[in-house]
């Protein structure tokens, strides 16, 4: 309804990362180093974040994105359950490919980055000498409504063009223990990639080499790799196993971390967990910190990483931000 608190982070996803009868989430603040405990219902959300004020009355989002939602948890409670991706038919990955192109533009920090852009782009015109009259006429709203709103409902209505992007991903299923859990974020769809592509940058859904990252429980994560990355592995899988027949037990000399590597081979061909080492953990997590608006969150407090990121560079304590040349 409006007026209500949305979360811009569901909460049937956030449930997988808590514990206790009553479950409760640890909670890491970026800007300020408090670490909490607390009910999910209180994160990730703000008061009518899916409203907008007209003439007419309010427009919300609620009840599409609510209708999305419980599409897709009982997809995800069958993937928690099976511990593999291979059981989901075409319609199941139809529904969640949706909700991930949806979540991917529905979270607060979508819009501040926007947000930011305009302020950069606001400096850009003082900078050239602009007035503050000229700077408000380039920059507002022609409706007069909030920009930042405008923008979020645009990019949630719009978000369908995201789809393929996600359905032409391989996708794979990354499991940890409990004594190396994952982190999810108020932010929590991550993007990756290890392929320099020079000044043209290579953070984007249809770059070539990109891998996507979305945690689904303290122990499971839903990887969605660019199918260069497949092939890669494909390849290295036959060779380990055209090895194995011809001379066992030299494939793993040659490796480095044989266990992780046939592991992640053998996952990705066959559909089941791979399970992943330490290393690829805190990998995965650091981009739930370097993407986060302001908010971390764990089962356990387990917040080391965080407090070294920003200690290391306190770049971290903030998002990622646009800049401009």
């Amino acid at each position: 309804m409006p007026g209500e608190q949305h979360h811009y982070v569901p909460r049937f996803l956030l449930k997988h990362f808590t514990r206790g009868k009553n479950p409760q989430i640890f909670v890491y603040d970026k800007s300020n180093d408090n670490q909490f405990r607390t009910n999910i219902k209180n994160i990730a959300t703000e008061n009518g974040f899916y409203d907008l004020e007209v003439d007419e009355g309010i427009l919300t989002l609620e009840p599409g994105l609510a209708h999305i939602e419980g599409n897709t948890s009982g997809i995800l409670q069958k993937i928690l359950k099976e511990k593999t991706l291979k059981t989901l038919d075409e319609h199941e990955v139809a529904i969640l490919a949706v909700f991930l192109a949806v979540q991917f533009v529905r979270t607060k920090e979508h819009r501040l980055r926007f947000e930011h852009l305009g302020e950069l782009f606001a400096q850009k015109l003082r900078d050239m000498g602009a007035t503050e009259e000229n700077i408000a006429e380039q920059t507002k709203s022609a409706t007069g409504l909030s920009e930042g709103k405008l923008i979020g409902f645009k990019s949630v209505i719009g978000a369908k063009e995201f789809v393929p992007h996600f359905l032409n991903k391989v996708w794979v299923l990354f499991k940890t223990t409990n004594k190396h859990p994952f982190y999810i974020s108020d932010n929590p769809l991550t993007l990756h990639n290890e392929v320099d592509h020079g000044p043209y940058g290579n953070i984007g859904l249809a770059v070539r080499g990109i891998e996507i990252y979305l945690p689904i429980s303290t122990t499971l994560c839903l990887g969605l790799l660019c199918p260069s990355i497949a092939e890669e592995f494909q390849k290295a899988y036959d060779n380990i196993r055209r090895l194995d027949q011809m001379a066992p037990g030299l494939a793993d000399k040659v490796m480095n971390k044989p266990k992780a590597a046939r592991a992640f081979c053998e996952g990705l061909v066959n559909g089941g967990p791979i399970e992943i080492i330490e290393d690829n953990v805190m990998m995965m997590n650091s981009l739930q910190v370097m993407y986060s608006t302001r908010f971390v969150y764990c089962e356990s407090e387990s917040f080391d990483l965080v407090k070294r990121m920003i200690t290391d560079n306190g770049k971290f304590r903030e998002s990622l931000k646009p800049t401009t040349s």
